[in-house]
């Protein structure tokens, strides 16, 4: 075909889509973590900037409900934040701001006989890991922020900013679950994540002004679009964070077990609200489905953890690992049903 016989529309399409093909392939990377190949065109100074901004944000947002620095919760959750990033030399969490003192009554499902190591921040950690300065190669700064609402049942973490809200506490029912979840939170942040959609939605909306220009219906290429490629990304990341901070978790000498019952415990929650289990029409996979992924990634996270020195004083590494696995598959067998 004749360029020349094109129309001045059909050219401009055209010039697009191919100066965009050359600018998407030049900024194609493979992740070190998972091995995926994806489009990235942020940089870690652009993050920096975001990490920031997002920091003032969330303080505007929640500046009501911060646990002070010095709370018993804010505390015990900053020691497992320190051990995850201390194992995995990802950096240094900074001190928090001063904020007003509150008065906190713990949620009554976070004890139930259950260790009651939460509650108390100053008791000897169950993991070996710990801040050491000498030994830190990574000066990369992580912020930590608390927020007293048991209704929000969620942890997040973006741009080196953790928020845990306290309604997930009686979900991670103890320091190990605590570990899973900040080890999945922490997890989208090294894994870049957040600047991975951002990146991806240039993209889409590129792809989407072509097809108006071309007269296509936007109704059905966003529908598309929506399940085609946001959702099934979505996911992805979800149990790429899964995996990294089953990993992670591991490295900080906590169990890797904690992870799949953590799980367990949220898609107990989520059938309760009526879920359905069906995973392409939500951005996060069914809690089965990541109970089963992690099921399969524990004989590699047991490994980290008995390979670690830092790990030697933990609970006889694993000598009935078998045991445990074996009675994992069992309940996993009894929560499929």
């Amino acid at each position: 075909m004749d360029w020349r016989t094109w129309d001045k529309q059909t050219r401009i399409v055209v010039s697009i889509a191919g100066l965009g093909g050359v600018y998407y392939v030049a900024h194609l990377e493979q992740i070190p973590e998972t091995g995926r190949i994806r489009f990235m065109d942020m940089s870690p100074k652009t993050e920096a900037q975001l990490a920031i901004e997002s920091r003032k944000e969330l303080l505007r947002e929640f500046g009501g409900k911060i646990l002070p620095h010095n709370h018993p919760l804010t505390r015990h959750i900053r020691r497992v934040v320190v051990n995850i990033l201390d194992a995995n030399d990802l950096g240094i969490l900074m001190g928090e701001p001063e904020m007003p003192s509150q008065s906190y009554i713990p949620p009554a499902a976070f004890g139930g006989g259950q260790s009651d190591d939460i509650w108390n921040p100053d008791a000897a950690p169950s993991t070996t890991g710990g801040l050491n300065p000498e030994n830190v190669k990574n000066t990369r700064e992580w912020n930590l922020i608390v927020v007293n609402d048991d209704s929000v049942k969620n942890a997040m973490a973006t741009y080196g900013n953790i928020i845990v809200f306290t309604g997930i506490l009686p979900i991670c029912k103890d320091e190990q679950g605590l570990s899973a979840v900040l080890g999945h939170e922490m997890g989208h942040v090294v894994l870049r994540h957040a600047s991975e959609r951002a990146s991806s939605v240039k993209v889409l909306l590129i792809v989407a002004s072509l097809l108006e220009i071309l007269g296509l219906d936007f109704g059905i290429s966003r529908l598309a679009t929506t399940f085609l490629l946001e959702l099934p990304n979505s996911r992805t990341q979800e149990l790429e964070a899964d995996r990294v901070g089953l990993r992670m978790m591991a490295r900080a000498c906590y169990d890797p077990r904690a992870s799949p019952d953590m799980f367990e415990r949220l898609g107990k929650l989520e059938n309760s609200k009526g879920r359905l289990n069906m995973d392409f029409l939500y951005t996060h996979p069914t809690s089965m489905t990541r109970i089963k992924r992690l099921g399969e990634a524990l004989p590699e996270a047991f490994e980290i953890r008995a390979s670690s020195p830092a790990c030697s004083n933990t609970e006889r590494q694993f000598d009935a690992f078998s045991k445990s696995f074996d009675n994992f598959s069992d309940r996993l067998g009894i929560f499929f049903r």
